[in-house]
């Protein structure tokens, strides 16, 4: 180990690092002088600078014009400068298109070698050095039908017999969302590039071999202990990036066929760069289930798994696309994993700093490959050795936890030794000791599964209830997008969308708040308040409301047992109460006519305090009345939002009265409306 990370912390930057190009070395007017310049002493040179550009011409060395048969000075272009980050002659930006460019570097004359390292680029180009064609790639067309792509890059070999190199490249793309050489190519004696290829080939091999390693033996773990699912989608994590670096890097490319087509090659890069979201996703979510919220973890697996299946099915280039999009959405997804890691840190959880380590590692890489593909920074490629670092950091973690098992284990063989002296009292001990736990596991027990039926229950809402609103959303969106909604319309489809939406607000809210009472997880503010004070904080509380729907309201109270003189007393969170008197009595006001009448009753007899609510409007059937206190039931069967309720107002309202130990009830007749009334125990 030790080994590895002084390689990957001081050996490895040399690679990126040990081959700069002078930067007052640059051409100038597709022109670049190198007389003079000391190769053995001094680093290989990079061709950057301004080449001449000849947009939408295939040309060869010998049709293309002398200087002194241009009219005027060449179109130039900087090198490196993908076509879709930088203006074209005449074209918008766009990773579509053909064209040739030129450079004339002027050399001391030598009978030595000379290496010139051609660039990344992905799809097809020729190069020609002083009129001889040297290496060509793929099929340079002018548009889609008579261009194929192919990704490999080459080194030519030549020897400036006369002092000079003029360097010609026709380069096409039809079938990547970049063109263009997002590279310069790379010129220097024979004899120091290939040795510094080898250098990079190395260091590139030991990264992708790391990896491989890393996720066999994880995965191998999870074959010997099923339970470890970590091990699992760290070992699946590592053998993808491991088996995609062997399609990205420049050097094992150049060095080893693969043998497959230039459209498979790429569909398997991408997928393996899309499958390794969704397993460090998950990885991280089950070492830090409390601190990585399960949305995040769902939104990572969406990600990846929705990528894949575009990756699948897509044809080059829109495939390519893709790419972009999950780099954007995995980098920000990636910070808030990250953030939700620096949460795990800051609460001390075992290994978290490791793993931020690991994940700033593979973040840093992703972004160093992003910044690359725009060219806001020029190395060679980076996740290799970034994501390789990043997974043994992380993979701490995982060495810790079988450290720590075999500790345990150990403590355990030393107490099971020190049993032998007073057994029987050391089981008497243990077995009061267990039935302690096993009581308290029982009441763990009753929460998880109460907490289960209710994460059942909330998800199988949410799917059955959301349905209707989004795809009414959808065909309001999709009209607004094909246009076939009049503009004097758009005003008013665009605030069908917004109710759809509040509404859809109100029932995720209820939902979230139902599951929590049904959870037993809700706070309550639980105060002995006298029957008197709550009737009176109740007695014009809702009048005015109510008026200005257009209908009457009074309340009346009872005192059926007197007693000895003291007010009875209740045990309440009165803001609950109060919500619960605001679902029934709205639920009252939606089935009441204007001109109707609201009643509200308080009766305290010698054991409880009930409240009713009688209205004169509608009523509710006898087949609905059984049912009228569960999740989503209207009387119109057609669970939806548009009247402005969730359905879920009398469900909470029987939750709130069940946790305060009382019991709900309606009574009905059709057309002569409803009553519905709740009880509350006194205090005895």
């Amino acid at each position: 180990m030790a080994i590895v990370l002084f390689i990957l912390l001081f050996v490895g930057p040399l690679k990126y690092f040990s081959t700069p190009s002078d930067l007052r070395l640059t051409a100038k007017a597709g022109e670049l002088d190198l007389q003079g310049y000391d190769w053995e002493q001094r680093p290989s040179i990079r061709l950057n600078g301004e080449w001449e550009l000849y947009w939408r011409r295939l040309l060869t060395p010998e049709q293309l014009p002398v200087p002194a048969q241009l009219s005027g000075p060449p179109n130039l272009v900087k090198l490196p400068a993908h076509w879709n980050n930088h203006s074209l002659p005449s074209e918008e930006k766009s990773g579509k298109g053909f064209a040739t460019y030129r450079l004339n570097v002027a050399l001391d004359p030598s009978t030595r070698m000379f290496a010139l390292q051609i660039p990344y680029i992905r799809t097809a180009y020729k190069v020609w050095i002083n009129g001889v064609l040297m290496a060509e790639v793929g099929k340079v067309g002018s548009d889609l039908a008579s261009s194929s792509p192919e990704y490999a890059p080459r080194v030519v070999l030549f020897t400036p017999s006369e002092g000079r190199a003029e360097i010609v490249m026709q380069i096409s793309n039809f079938h990547h969302w970049n063109g263009g050489p997002g590279n310069t190519p790379y010129l220097g004696w024979a004899s120091k590039v290939d040795a510094e290829l080898k250098t990079s080939l190395g260091l590139d091999m030991i990264a992708v071999g790391g990896l491989l390693a890393i996720g066999v033996h994880y995965i191998a773990q999870f074959v010997l202990r099923r339970k470890e699912m970590e091990s699992f989608c760290f070992g699946i994590f590592c053998l993808l990036l491991g088996t995609r670096a062997l399609f990205v890097s420049e050097e094992i490319v150049t060095h080893g066929e693969i043998g497959l087509s230039w459209a498979d090659s790429l569909r398997i890069e991408n997928i393996c760069l899309f499958l390794s979201a969704p397993a460090i996703g998950m990885f991280v979510y089950l070492l830090y289930p409390k601190e990585v919220s399960r949305l995040l973890a769902h939104l990572i697996i969406g990600l990846g798994v929705g990528s894949t299946l575009l990756a699948v099915m897509l044809p080059p280039p829109w495939m390519t696309y893709v790419v972009t999009f999950f780099q954007g959405a995995a980098f920000i997804l990636g910070a808030c994993l990250l953030a939700s890691l620096v949460v795990a840190w800051h609460r001390s959880r075992e290994g978290a700093m490791f793993v931020i380590m690991g994940a700033a590692a593979c973040l840093g890489a992703m972004l160093g490959d992003k910044l690359l593909g725009n060219e806001y920074i020029y190395v060679d490629q980076l996740s290799a050795m970034g994501l390789l670092l990043g997974t043994l950091c992380a993979s701490f973690i995982l060495s810790a936890r079988s450290a720590k098992a075999i500790t345990s284990v150990e403590l355990l063989s030393r107490q099971m030794r020190e049993l032998n002296a007073g057994l029987e009292q050391k089981i008497r001990d243990r077995t009061a000791e267990l039935e302690r736990i096993n009581r308290s596991l029982e009441l763990v027990n009753e929460d998880l599964a109460r907490m289960e039926t209710s994460r059942r229950h909330l998800l199988s809402n949410i799917s059955h209830d959301l349905g209707t609103p989004m795809t009414l959303i959808q065909g309001y969106v999709e009209a607004l997008m094909d246009g076939v909604v009049m503009p004097e319309q758009q005003q008013k489809y665009l605030k069908l969308i917004h109710n759809r939406i509040l509404g859809l607000s109100r029932l995720i809210k209820d939902l979230f708040q139902l599951s929590k009472l049904e959870a037993r997880q809700m706070e309550f503010d639980i105060q002995t308040v006298s029957t008197d004070e709550l009737i009176r904080f109740f007695d014009e509380r809702y009048e005015l409301e109510l008026a200005g729907a257009g209908l009457g309201f009074e309340t009346s109270a009872a005192v059926l047992h007197p007693g000895d003189g003291k007010p009875p007393m209740v045990r309440i969170d009165i803001n609950r109460i109060d919500q619960v008197l605001t679902n029934i009595i709205y639920n009252a006001v939606k089935h009441t006519p204007q001109g109707g009448m609201i009643l509200l009753q308080f009766t305290v007899d010698e054991h409880s305090l009930v409240v009713q609510v009688q209205d004169n409007g509608s009523g509710i059937a006898p087949e609905d009345l059984p049912y009228i206190f569960d999740r989503f039931y209207k009387k119109d069967k057609s669970r939806n939002t548009s009247g402005g309720g969730s359905g879920l107002g009398l469900a909470i309202a029987k939750e709130i009265i069940d946790f305060h130990g009382g019991r709900i009830w309606a009574h009905s007749r059709l057309g002569q409306g409803a009553s519905l009334a709740f009880m509350l125990p006194l205090v005895k």
